[in-house]
């Protein structure tokens, strides 16, 4: 017997607009990832993956995925630590400068 595909109902969106949706949360989860990061940089306050949550509003998966594609796209470096992903410790890069001063913080001035 071979599976059968699930079927579509009539008002199941379309996928691609489920991934436009995803890109809009996802840059804006990155921005406040990246704004948090920046903020407790300047304080000298060292700032991991578990300290992501509180302040960003953001779930623990979500900080982390958010973390992960900043140190992808070169804007974050991430200390890893081998027996604690989530306690690496994380700074920003010069190379996201340019991007932060887009971005408006609330907090401080850039």
């Amino acid at each position: 017997m071979t599976p059968e595909k699930p079927r579509r109902r009539a008002d199941d969106e379309l996928d691609s607009n489920r991934s436009d949706v995803a890109d809009t949360i996802g840059h804006e989860a990155r921005n406040r990832v990246l704004l948090e990061i920046w903020y407790a940089n300047q304080q000298d306050t060292p700032i991991t993956i578990w300290d992501l949550p509180q302040p960003t509003g953001l779930p623990l998966r979500a900080a982390f995925a958010a973390a992960r594609k900043l140190e992808s796209d070169r804007l974050v470096a991430i200390g890893d630590n081998p027996s604690d992903p989530f306690g690496a410790t994380l700074r920003v890069r010069k190379a996201a400068m340019p991007h932060l001063r887009k971005l408006h913080p609330t907090r401080s001035v850039i």
